[in-house]
């Protein structure tokens, strides 16, 4: 049997999935006649929007090199295609603002028009990701170690921002089966600071559903120091 290699996309692409349809869903569900619905969804669209947009900026800066330096030439695809949904994103974005500031008469086929738009989309998304765990991981086992591998990947993971690293982790945790989360977090646990630890356990306290977090403490043999509950919404 062959070994398998470590997939650089495979828990922030789990993330990016639950995030993508969860906004498609509340877009849909959306009454665009009833200000407050409209204002927090339309707020979470541009969430995911922003979100995307760095993601991207990140695989442009830290994966596509890489790529690169094995087979010359071979990102540009992917450079492309980074283009074409940032134009996506630039769009959707106008569209929310007109919804925003439209007149009651034109919310309905403006909101159904945003709507069908997200969705192309989340399925230009679904299958970029496709892609990306397919051919361009090919690439970078064909030229790197798994530990080389996870060099790149701490590489981008130190240059986000406080901020974005929670983001993330909102998405990444409640979408990832439980020994992936295990794996991530004794991973976590052994590499990054005690603080960025304890922030990610008060995320998953947060976001995960009562049995998976309690399963995740006795996976993680967590002590009563590390659930203190100040401890974890501070860190949070």
């Amino acid at each position: 049997m062959t070994p398998q290699r470590y997939d650089i996309y495979r828990l922030i692409h789990k993330g990016i999935r639950s995030y993508l349809t969860e906004t498609l869903l509340a877009v849909g569900r959306m009454d665009p006649h009833d200000a407050g619905a409209c204002q927090r969804t339309l707020h979470q669209l541009q969430q995911l929007l922003d979100f995307c947009s760095k993601h991207l900026q990140h695989e442009n800066q830290f994966v596509h090199p890489a790529m690169e330096r094995v087979q010359p030439g071979c990102a540009q695809a992917m450079y492309e295609h980074h283009q074409h949904h940032t134009d996506m994103i630039a769009s959707l974005e106008q569209a929310a603002i007109s919804l925003a500031s439209a007149a009651q008469e034109q919310r309905d086929s403006l909101a159904a028009d945003l709507y069908r738009n997200l969705a192309l989309f989340v399925a230009d998304n679904l299958t970029h990701m496709h892609e990306e765990e397919t051919v361009n991981n090919a690439i970078l086992w064909q030229g790197y170690t798994d530990d080389e591998i996870l060099a790149i990947e701490h590489a981008l993971v130190s240059s986000l921002t406080p901020e974005e690293n929670a983001a993330t982790l909102q998405w990444i945790l409640p979408s990832i089966n439980h020994p992936e989360r295990y794996g991530f977090l004794t991973g976590m646990r052994l590499g990054a600071p005690e603080a960025v630890f304890n922030g990610a356990l008060g995320i998953a306290q947060g976001q995960l559903p009562a049995t998976d977090w309690e399963r995740l403490q006795q996976a993680l043999h967590l002590t009563p120091s590390e659930l203190a509950p100040g401890k974890l919404a501070h860190a949070g």
